[in-house]
């Protein structure tokens, strides 16, 4: 082995195994070759993005709900006792908390902590107005609004979907159930090269890190079948990528009726925990309308999308009536009837295109994160 190359197979650093073990070290090697070339690239060793997370992230990122305390007379926090805040990853050890009155609302925060660092397995912060930290046991300190100060104590939460685990119906078609990838295959007529894991959870197998594979793997996939107006459900989540922002943290979508971004319509997934919800940002009909709120979970918990969608309709040729859209994310309403009324392309010029006049697959994105889905199904309604 070359002198300061670090040799890992999964999470097995070979370089700490003892010099005079190197006939070992090479078996090894070959050992973990050829598991990896008989599994074939869609069902690799597991990933650090799922497997290498911090305690911090799963003892104190993520949602709390509690209220305030020994407030002054007349004080905004007396009348409005209620109080919750996110706590949410940024990078290794640092976390931003938001202060706001009840959570799955669009409303002003009362306060945004940023940059908070991770010191002996707690978050403290002190600044003007606002003292609190944040341990195993919860969330507590003091905060001040309109010059009034009170405490408050908040327990950490999980906000669980209603329609997590939702069986589908009778009549319905399941696209993805843990087995197999049997209903789905690339955009491009590609066998399924994406990764079915040990839990029967479906992965994105990011073709970044495949640039040179022949034949390819990774990129975005598609149904086998074709739909035009459907109840869908899915089941997603998305690793904590520590030092990743905006589009490049837990960035996917789903895709009705059509395999091409140019023609389809796009829900947009995005790891948006603790962000504005804007048009794109997880829930957002992408480039076009931001969800009414933004519902997004923190990594590594399990959401919901639940859609319904109504395909355009056209008459003698001449588009008569735009598609629509209804969609709950995590059980939260977040559009409603809402017209599609132009294209969800990243690229202007493609917005413009008139929508599908026939069924089409409904279609999953590879954008480089290794975003998890399972139990997706989905009921056609015309």
């Amino acid at each position: 082995m070359q002198k300061g190359l670090v040799f890992r197979i999964g999470n097995i650093n070979l370089n700490l195994l003892p010099e005079k073990t190197g006939m070992t070290k090479r078996i090894i090697i070959l050992h973990f070759a050829l598991i990896i070339l008989l599994a074939g690239p869609g069902n690799v060793l597991a990933n650090p993005d799922w497997t290498d997370i911090a305690e911090a992230d799963l003892n104190l990122m993520g949602n709390y709900v509690g209220e305030w305390y020994n407030a002054p007379e007349k004080s905004y926090q007396l009348i409005n006792p209620a109080l919750s805040a996110q706590v949410i990853n940024v990078d290794v050890g640092v976390y931003d908390v938001r202060f706001l009155q009840n959570l799955d609302r669009r409303a002003e925060d009362y306060y945004s902590a940023r940059g908070v660092l991770l010191e002996n397995g707690k978050l403290v912060h002190e600044t003007a107005g606002w003292i609190f930290e944040v341990d195993d046991e919860g969330l507590y300190g003091i905060g001040s609004i309109y010059g009034k100060q009170a405490k408050f104590k908040l327990k950490r939460v999980s906000l669980e979907s209603p329609t997590l685990g939702k069986k589908a119906p009778e009549g319905a078609t399941v696209l993805f159930d843990g087995s197999s990838f049997d209903a789905w295959i690339h955009a491009d007529g590609r066998p399924l090269t994406w990764t079915l894991t040990e839990e029967g959870y479906m992965e994105v197998n990011p073709s970044k890190y495949h640039k040179d594979a022949k034949p390819p793997v990774g990129g975005p996939i598609m149904t086998k079948e074709s739909f035009k107006d459907v109840r869908y459900h899915m089941e997603f989540r998305y690793p904590v990528e520590p030092g990743l922002a905006g589009q490049a943290r837990g960035n996917s979508g789903v895709f009705f009726q059509g395999s091409d971004v140019s023609i389809a319509f796009e829900v947009q997934i995005l790891n948006s925990y603790g962000l504005e919800g804007y048009w794109n940002e997880c829930g957002a009909l992408y480039r076009m309308v931001g969800p009414k709120v933004n519902a997004a979970r923190p990594p590594i918990q399990w959401q919901t999308y639940d859609v319904e969608y109504k395909a355009a309709r056209f008459k003698a040729g001449e588009l008569v009536k735009r598609p629509r859209i209804t969609v709950w994310h995590n059980g939260v309403l977040i559009h409603h009837d809402q017209e599609i009324f132009h294209g969800t392309q990243h690229y202007q010029a493609n917005r413009s295109n008139l929508p599908p006049q026939e069924p089409g697959p409904i279609s999953l994105q590879d954008h480089s994160n290794r975003i998890q889905f399972r139990n997706i199904w989905i009921e056609r309604l015309d």
